[in-house]
């Protein structure tokens, strides 16, 4: 590439240490990350800016950290590449160094995320958008040209999110879920309950969270916090399902990670999640808890038998068509239009 191009990074807290849409730079050696001020005296001033900056900005989440990457690569002459513009991109639409910006979020969400006016005035600024699926990007092509609307979906890393020992016969077995942003924890809840009525303490209902303490949970129901990555991997390794009950999505994270384990996923068919699973899940109508339940005791029904093994090994094949390194070829080609456009 004949220029390079620098990409606005803030880590999100939440995702475990190889998950989230920041790995792509990982695959992408010569992109140099821009994220926030390291020094005391540079974060003290972001902080400072912050105050004022906040208030002119719309965005509903604009924390400082987001503020300084937004303010560094404002003046940067270089092409960019702005990873969270749901987050991060709105001072620095005003650069004059072409920018690429992904946006993460469902459309129906982006819709109330701005008004409409403003998205019309934001997106032009932007020479090319990444989105993530095809609802998504039928969203920004009502706002540019359809040659600067890009769908380029989400990765995986499959060396870190890989198939271990599943769970054997006779063992108890794990109805496993993860996640909190834009979940369905009605049919969550409501699919606890007929389990338990049904099987009791004999399956095993986990679920991984950041907003435990914000819900009333099933009594049989075990709730984990604070989960490290090789803990995570190994609870996706040993589930019999992992359930993934959804409002909306685009990509996920958890689903993702989940199929790359190679194990067996019940998902809510909304947004982009058919695209990413293909054949190698069970998918539901969203808030059909009846449906999600009889999906999970299907699966339930499969443990450790051929049927299982095969739909495993489905999941690992369809995670592998999202690997980092696809992707980010993908996205080197993005780049490469973006500095053209220089």
């Amino acid at each position: 590439m004949p220029r390079e191009v620098i990409a606005s990074v803030v880590r999100v807290p939440w995702h475990s240490t190889h998950g989230g849409y920041d790995r792509l730079l990982d695959y992408l050696p010569e992109t140099r990350r821009i994220g926030p001020p390291s020094t005391p005296l540079a974060r003290s001033l972001a902080s400072v800016g912050h105050l004022v900056g906040r208030r002119l900005c719309p965005l509903p989440f604009y924390p400082a950290r987001h503020f300084a990457t937004d303010i560094r690569i404002l003046a940067d002459p270089r092409p960019a590449h702005v990873l969270y513009g749901d987050e991060q991109f709105w001072f620095s639409q005003h650069r004059t160094a072409p920018t690429a910006v992904t946006y993460h979020q469902p459309a129906r969400h982006l819709a109330r995320l701005l008004p409409s006016a403003t998205w019309r005035s934001l997106l032009p600024r932007a020479a090319h958008v990444i989105t993530l699926d095809p609802t998504q990007q039928a969203f920004f092509a009502d706002h540019l040209p359809e040659q600067r609307v890009h769908l380029v979906p989400h990765g995986i890393d499959t060396a870190a999110f890989r198939p271990g020992q599943p769970l054997q016969p006779g063992n108890r077995p794990m109805v496993l879920t993860v996640g909190w942003w834009l979940r369905d924890w009605d049919v969550l809840d409501a699919v606890h309950w007929r389990l338990h009525r049904r099987y009791g303490d004999e399956v095993d209902l986990v679920v991984v969270t950041r907003e435990a303490a914000a819900h009333r949970w099933h009594p049989a129901v075990r709730v984990l916090e604070n989960v490290a990555e090789p803990v995570l991997v190994d609870l996706y390794q040993r589930a019999a399902a992992v359930l993934l009950p959804l409002i909306d999505a685009t990509a996920n994270n958890a689903l993702l990670e989940a199929m790359a384990c190679g194990a067996p996923v019940v998902a809510t068919d909304v947004g982009g999640i058919s695209s990413y699973t293909g054949s190698a899940a069970l998918l539901t109508e969203p808030g059909d808890p009846v449906a999600a339940t009889e999906a999970v005791e299907s699966l339930l029904a499969e443990t450790g038998t051929a049927a299982d093994r095969a739909r495993r090994a489905a999941a690992r094949a369809r995670a592998e068509q999202f690997a980092w390194p696809a992707v980010a070829e993908q996205v080197r080609d993005v780049y490469r239009k973006l500095v053209a456009d220089q």
